[in-house]
């Protein structure tokens, strides 16, 4: 590696070492002003799924078993990715909504340039204040590991308050027994149009938790922004139990978009899960701290 190669390497010692990031679950990119600026952005191209989108969709249209009509809740919308396609191919009445208002105005576009009525609101999931409005909901992308130890039972609740009585539940997350098989660390260099960029992650497993943090550099090698993140990795088990005490039954889980069986070797957890009456052992645990 010649010494202009190495340089962006050594311009991370500025920084805090990535597993000394303290966890700001409030703070995290998503919520930044340069990140809100480039998803407002006529240009923001937005990013891929792990299936193409409309694969994706119909996943979530066959497990929830939607109808047209229905009232489907996308928790962590981003810039309209799947609302989209469920209110333009499914006939559903869709409310989105995302922590970033950027992604929300990119939603709200691509919405009116598609002449869809959708309903998109910036809001966390925390403060959804909804009852029995929704017939289905979902959280898609892993978006469900963005909310924090603290906040995750309090969106489930949430959403369970939302949705009808014989409301559901889609959710898609990394499977923690696959995700931190391959170390607890890594560094890789890339590059996007933009430039140079470090991208780095590292998984406190005390925590269960993943930080995730991209340097961005200029063409000197100078240090011109980070995007920081940070993931609660579930098992099948620890996600089950959340949901049991926080409202749902947990009704199928899968490994994958493909749907096949949910072992040790499969990338993803996928959760249908429906309201269920909480028993007064869950509703105990659900009020302690």
């Amino acid at each position: 590696m010649s010494r202009d190669e190495g340089l962006p390497e050594r311009q991370l010692e500025k920084l805090a070492p990535i597993d000394k990031v303290p966890f700001e679950w409030d703070r995290t990119g998503y919520v930044s002003d340069g990140f809100n600026r480039e998803a407002a952005d006529p240009d923001f191209g937005g990013w891929n799924g792990d299936r193409p989108t409309e694969e994706e969709a119909r996943v979530v249209a066959d497990l929830l078993g939607l109808k047209r009509g229905d009232r489907f809740l996308d928790v962590g919308c981003g810039y309209g990715r799947h609302s989209l396609v469920m209110a333009k191919d499914y006939g559903l009445k869709v409310t989105g909504i995302d922590v970033s208002f950027g992604l929300i105005e990119s939603a709200r576009r691509r919405a009116a340039e598609s002449n869809l009525t959708v309903e998109y609101r910036v809001m966390h999931a925390r403060d959804l204040g909804a009852s029995g409005e929704f017939n289905h909901a979902a959280v898609i992308f892993n978006t469900f590991s963005l909310f924090s130890p603290e906040d995750a039972p309090v969106v489930l609740r949430n959403i369970g308050r939302a949705l009808k009585g014989d409301g559901n539940l889609f959710m898609d997350l990394d499977n923690k027994p696959f995700n931190c098989r391959y170390g607890k660390s890594e560094t890789r260099r890339l590059q996007s149009p933009e430039g140079p960029y470090i991208q780095q992650v590292y998984f406190h497993d005390r925590d269960s938790v993943e930080t995730f943090r991209d340097v961005f550099f200029d063409g000197e090698g100078e240090v011109t922004g980070e995007f920081v993140g940070f993931k609660r990795i579930y098992s099948q088990d620890e996600i089950r139990d959340l949901l049991a005490l926080n409202g749902f039954r947990t009704d199928r889980v899968f490994g994958d978009w493909d749907l096949s069986r949910l072992t040790d070797d499969s990338p993803k957890i996928i959760v249908v899960a429906s309201k269920a009456p909480m028993s007064g052992d869950a509703a105990e645990v659900r009020q302690t701290p």
